[in-house]
């Protein structure tokens, strides 16, 4: 099968998770002929993550593909990983705490070639996209799509930022610095973001995230003021 559309997910010692959303994709989209999923399951510790995606993989009628990392690299560096795999015209980046709650296929519909679609755009000063009296759009991470031909163009998530934190940023740095893309919201997508449910927020992630905020200014040339958003 030549599948149209590549779904690409990352997980991460979060079986309930990946399975949830592998029942959700059974319940909406198994009527559909044009897709592919893609699993990589990122270096879990918990070894019954990699055995609960084998059996499911032989028990589901999904075109599903299985992938796995011996060791966790993160996750811009795991879904370039992910989306290597990908055979699909339409690439599209879901995080495993994504609730699917119909044919998303299907409402998204045709799109231009260098439209980059995400569920949620932060074009408003967020704090983590202000820097001084400058800011910029972003595409929220947790849902993109965009044709494959233009991920590779984009160049995908740049890995400097990793574990986590900042990818996204830097990707929608680098779409409304360029002529050649455009940064598309499309909030009526059936799915919900279940927020922070696979890293999850403490003190220790902000802390990073200043960090990766730090690295962010560095490469863009940027004051990184205010310093702790």
């Amino acid at each position: 099968m030549n599948a149209k559309h590549s779904l690409v997910f990352l997980t991460y010692n979060k079986q309930e998770l990946i399975d949830e959303r592998i029942d959700e994709m059974e319940r909406h989209i198994a009527h559909r002929d044009d897709f592919e999923i893609i699993v990589l399951d990122n270096g879990s510790v918990n070894g019954g993550v990699r055995l609960a995606l084998v059996a499911r993989s032989q028990i589901t009628k999904l075109p599903l593909n299985i992938f796995h990392l011996k060791k966790n690299c993160g996750f811009g560096p795991g879904f370039n990983k992910a989306v290597s795999h990908a055979k699909g015209e339409i690439v599209h980046i879901i995080s495993d705490d994504v609730a699917i709650y119909g044919d998303f296929l299907e409402i998204l519909g045709e799109f231009e070639p260098r439209e980059v679609i995400c569920h949620q755009a932060i074009r408003h000063k967020a704090g983590w996209n202000v820097f001084g009296d400058f800011h910029f759009p972003y595409c929220n991470g947790y849902y993109i799509a965009l044709y494959k031909a233009s991920w590779d163009i984009l160049g995908g998530f740049d890995e400097r930022f990793q574990p986590h934190d900042y990818e996204d940023v830097d990707l929608g740095m680098r779409i409304s610095t360029s002529d050649d893309f455009s940064l598309i919201e499309r909030a009526d997508l059936p799915i919900r973001h279940l927020t922070a449910s696979t890293i999850g927020y403490s003190t220790e992630r902000y802390e990073y995230t200043c960090k990766m905020r730090a690295l962010f200014a560095e490469k863009w040339g940027l004051v990184n003021e205010p310093a702790r958003p």
